[in-house]
């Protein structure tokens, strides 16, 4: 049986292209975008901070950053390519800023029940029972009281109600708890947002099982996509970003 990661399909629905690059030539990538750095230092804290608390330990806000300060730390060691006006102390800044509003919200609620909780899944579609003969796995950021699964983000700006609707990850994270215990959960998504003055938003989502069903489909026709060799360029916004620029560029269809 074959096996895909969530974060494998998300990247071949970003650029199939790069993920020949990434994933099947396995090129050393020159450089990486400061915003993806900077997202895994905020979740790296994050999942710090809830491990201690279901541990019964609880931190401030401060044991917080500094998780977050070492990491960001380890992430400039490779080359970073900062947006214009971005640097690696305004973003540290952020960071600090964004985690101490986080924690705030936190120590008021109770403690998650899991997180970065790993999943390994056969694929089905949740509708007529078919198995796809296809294993899925990846990890859910938190799962929550009251059976509800929340995706953690770092973002420029919020989030409009039809992205929301096609949210992968949380669509995804909704298929494999349904195929576990036959309900669909609660969804919601919490965006730091890397505004002048830092702001948290938290957005509810739901999905139905026809909604699940055509997940399940499209995870399946991209691992038959990856498996079949059809990788080509998806350009757009997203190419200036991309740390395979160089790469594309010399690109002919072979």
């Amino acid at each position: 049986m074959e096996t895909i990661s969530l974060s494998r399909v998300q990247t071949y629905l970003l650029c199939p292209l790069k993920y020949r690059f990434q994933y099947i030539d396995k090129i050393p990538r020159p450089w990486r975008a400061s915003a993806l750095a900077f997202g895994t230092s905020v979740h790296a804290a994050i999942e710090w901070f809830h491990r201690e608390r279901i541990a019964g330990r609880t931190s401030d806000a401060e044991g917080v950053q500094s998780i977050f300060a070492a990491d960001w730390y380890a992430q400039n060691l490779e080359p970073l390519v900062f947006k214009e006006k971005e640097s690696s102390e305004g973003l540290a800044d952020m960071g600090r800023k964004m985690l101490q509003m986080y924690v705030q919200q936190a120590l008021g609620e109770p403690a998650p029940l899991s997180v970065e909780e790993s999943f390994e899944v056969d694929l089905a579609d949740p509708v007529t029972g078919e198995l796809f003969d296809l294993t899925l796995r990846g990890r859910i950021d938190l799962l929550e009281e009251g059976e509800t699964l929340v995706d953690i983000k770092t973002a420029g700006r919020s989030f409009e109600s039809r992205g929301l609707e096609r949210h992968l990850q949380l669509s995804t994270y909704a298929l494999v708890f349904l195929l576990r215990n036959r309900r669909i959960p609660r969804l919601r998504l919490d965006v730091l947002l890397k505004t002048k003055t830092p702001r948290f938003e938290r957005m509810e989502t739901v999905r139905t099982v026809e909604d699940l069903a055509w997940t399940a489909h499209l995870i399946r026709r991209v691992a038959g996509s990856i498996a079949s060799g059809h990788f080509h360029p998806n350009p757009g916004w997203i190419c200036g970003e991309c740390e395979y620029f160089a790469h594309c560029q010399a690109w002919r269809g072979q």
